[in-house]
């Protein structure tokens, strides 16, 4: 395989909405990347010395295997998801596992082309692949094919019908050089411009109330495009999430393929327990639901008050009209689609805060067709009203370290993704590290398999608050083992989540 393609998909992955906020994990790929070539040469000591410079005594092979599989974790979630259509897939074989000769794989990162597509060589251009047709003779009521008078007319038929199909393949042809498929955006000040997968630019948008700063600094936030098929006809649509310098609510604007804005929403609404504080709503997840293969599909978007804690999970349709919503208080900002119970039709996912029931992190399951109604909370001063009560499939709450308590008003689920049969989130305890967090799986039916601080940075953030004064100890098994106890609001026979075999 061409090792620049190889290299445009790691790019490619590495600008994704996917790596936005995971710096570790984009740094490792970079490191497995730069060594695709002399990967025998790569070890687990050099990982460590790139990865953690100043941590080289303390860190083992062990973080690196734990690092690797985050990584993959990730690259699975981007492939589910922004990636779906992308030519290679860049993944991370098991080191442990043997090949079909019975030796041991070593490779660290691998790439292999996706079905149907071709390899590419350095000089080859990559184009749009048309949309496959197959042309059937039409038949006359019953299934009687009509007769044929004469081989005469037969062979004018066939004439034709040939210069038919030749010529709509031309067309079509020529339709898909002269209109190549969006893949790629970026913003330049005021002005968005959207790129096919060679990286030349189709077309562009000026906005004179500039972009808002969060498109540059917010690294923490996840992606403000989406290039996605919406009606289901092999032509990608441009979602952006766009922002104004200027303080109001953003918007989501869908382009055409060629450039043409074919409508706008904006998230939120006035509520009466916010009535001194303005409609302003930031659109921090976008997901699109499409139960077949053909036909349009539907948007999941996921808003939350800039100020406040409500927070609103709507559902669109291919024209960009609300169908239903499900208010939640507190920010629900992280979002996944999931198969949880195999009968081929997706769920919602949703992951952040729930300001109602202690500031905690929270999980949230929802069934599309039955988005609705507004969560009810321990609390009433979070209590949203007026909206019928919310049917969730499903409401978790994770537990809140002693310091998070001591040092935070709430801790917050995040990395939401699904992979494998296993639903993963991930729990900030601290804002500074980033990385102090509290890991969770889950089985698809929500059993719980594993709940571990990754890495030693929760653990040594403890250690080091809590050294001196009279509070001061170390992490305990008992504080390790209070993780386990996820609280279920909804959807479970019992107050807490069962627990499986805990993964070490």
């Amino acid at each position: 395989m061409d090792s620049r393609a190889v290299h445009d998909q790691v790019e490619r992955i590495l600008r994704s909405g996917t790596f936005t906020a995971k710096n570790q994990l984009k740094k490792l790929l970079e490191i497995l990347s730069e060594n695709v070539d002399s990967q025998s040469n790569l070890t687990p000591a050099l990982v460590i010395r790139a990865l953690w410079p100043d941590e080289i005594r303390t860190k083992r092979s062990a973080d690196v295997a734990t690092e690797m599989n985050r990584l993959r974790h990730a690259l699975e979630a981007y492939y589910s998801a922004e990636g779906a259509n992308d030519p290679i897939t860049i993944y991370l074989p098991n080191r442990a596992a043997n090949d079909g000769d019975g030796a041991q794989e070593r490779r660290w990162i691998a790439a292999k082309l996706r079905n149907g597509h071709e390899p590419a060589t350095a000089d080859t251009t990559v184009r749009p692949a048309a949309s496959s047709g197959r042309f059937h003779e039409p038949a006359m009521a019953g299934g009687v094919k009509p007769a044929v008078r004469s081989s005469r007319l037969r062979r004018i038929g066939i004439g034709i019908g040939t210069v038919a199909v030749l010529g709509l393949t031309a067309f079509l042809l020529r339709a898909s050089l002269a209109h190549p498929q969006p893949q790629f955006g970026r913003v330049d000040g005021p002005v968005l411009r959207i790129m096919d997968g060679k990286g030349k630019e189709l077309w562009s948008k000026t906005f004179p109330e500039g972009i808002g700063p969060e498109w540059y600094y917010a690294a923490n936030m996840g992606p403000r495009l989406w290039f996605v098929d919406l009606e289901g006809k092999g032509d990608t649509s441009v979602l952006f999430n766009y922002s104004s310098a200027a303080p109001h609510s953003a918007t989501l604007i869908c382009y055409s393929s060629g450039g043409r804005e074919k409508w706008r929403w904006t998230p939120g609404r006035e509520l009466p327990e916010l009535s001194d504080s303005p409609a302003t709503y930031e659109i921090d997840a976008v997901e699109v639901l499409r139960e077949k293969e053909q036909g349009p599909a539907r948007i999941v978007v996921a808003s939350a008050h800039a100020i406040w804690w409500p927070s609103q999970i709507a559902m669109l349709d291919a024209n960009g009209k609300l169908i239903s919503e499900y208010w939640h208080s507190g920010a629900l900002t992280d979002l996944a689609l999931a198969d949880l119970d195999g009968n081929g039709r997706q769920e919602i996912i949703a992951a952040g805060v729930d300001n109602g029931y202690d500031h905690r992190a929270t999980l949230v399951v929802l069934d599309p067709d039955r988005v609705s109604g507004a969560s009810s909370e321990a609390n009433p001063s979070f209590q949203l009203h007026g909206m019928g009560t919310a049917q969730e499939r499903l409401r978790l709450l994770f537990p809140r370290s002693d310091l998070n308590r001591a040092l935070y008003q709430y801790n917050k689920a995040t990395e939401l993704s699904f992979a494998r049969g296993h639903v993963r989130v991930s729990v900030m305890e601290c804002i500074a590290p980033l990385a102090c967090r509290i890991w969770y799986e889950f089985e698809k039916d929500f059993r719980l398999i594993a709940a571990f601080a990754g890495g030693d940075e929760f653990r040594s953030a403890h250690n080091r608050f809590y050294q001196t004064g009279p509070g001061a100890h170390t992490l305990t098994d008992q504080e390790q083992a209070a993780f386990q106890k996820v609280r279920c609001l909804a959807g479970c026979k019992s107050e807490y989540l069962p627990v499986g075999e805990l993964v070490p």
